[in-house]
């Protein structure tokens, strides 16, 4: 009698935490826009009212403050990197305590479901911008970079600046519960001192010093220089910008592996 033949060669890690990230992204999917009628539509409707708001707020005072940009290209060019920023931090964040459940599994990890949430945020910043800036060509604006490869090394810098600083902000929010709506309350004035409304040449010159200890006035500064034509702003540093950002994720790493352990058993 035959006997079936069964694959007796184990899995490696990263073919473990490939399996693992895949079902993650899938629950994640499901989970945060399977509830809702317009489903995935929520994830166009929240960035595309924003910008719509502010641009027409900012956009009355015409398009001289924006050094000659319209408006609705100047509000999207800074607040989609923002918004990526934003979601990846809180989702990383509660990423645990969302599935505690799941790590009686010894497969399943906290830093996979970090790069679940950080893989789902990415195709939906990618997705989204993607549809913003063909609405905006649509409707007669020049959106397309006018450096590709600028604006694709800042948002580069960008995600993994946003994933090292949700990593440790999960580890801050486990290690002592009230940090977490303290976090939550930091990020509406972090938008308004990063530049996102605002070019940073409108800045006071005696109070700019301060605004470019912001790694995110650079980020943000560094995307529009990338995106719009003309646009200038000779005080941020894209060096500045990587150099905290591999300071940050290494410091990332270390709590993690520091504190792995024990966000699996809280």
């Amino acid at each position: 009698m035959l006997k079936p033949v069964l694959n007796q060669t184990p899995r490696s890690s990263f073919q473990v935490l490939r399996d693992v990230t895949f079902g993650l992204l899938i629950r994640e999917l499901k989970t945060r826009f399977g509830s809702y009628r317009l489903g995935y539509a929520w994830a166009l409707l929240d960035p595309l009212l924003m910008i719509t708001a502010f641009s027409l707020i900012f956009g009355m005072r015409s398009s001289g403050g924006f050094g000659g940009v319209p408006a609705p290209l100047f509000i999207t060019a800074s607040y989609l990197p923002f918004l990526f920023f934003r979601n990846v931090v809180s989702k990383l964040q509660s990423a645990v305590s969302a599935n505690m459940g799941l790590f009686c599994y010894r497969q399943v990890t906290p830093f996979a479901t970090f790069v679940a949430r950080f893989i789902l945020e990415v195709i939906i910043g990618l997705v989204v911008g993607c549809v913003l800036v063909l609405g905006l060509m649509w409707f007669g604006f020049d959106a397309t970079p006018n450096d590709p490869l600028l604006v694709i090394l800042i948002y580069f810098l960008l995600m993994t600046f946003s994933f090292s600083l949700g990593i440790i902000f999960c580890v801050v929010c486990n290690l002592f519960k009230e940090a977490s709506k303290f976090l939550d309350l930091l990020m509406m004035p972090l938008m308004f001192i990063s530049c996102v409304m605002y070019p940073l040449a409108t800045i006071p010159t005696q109070y700019q010093h301060w605004f470019v200890w912001n790694p995110l006035v650079h980020a943000v500064e560094l995307i529009r220089c990338g995106w719009l034509a003309g646009y200038v702003s000779p005080d941020v540093s894209w060096g500045y910008l990587s150099c905290l950002t591999l300071v940050l994720l290494t410091f990332a790493m270390s709590c993690y592996r520091l504190s792995h352990r024990r966000l699996i058993a809280s």
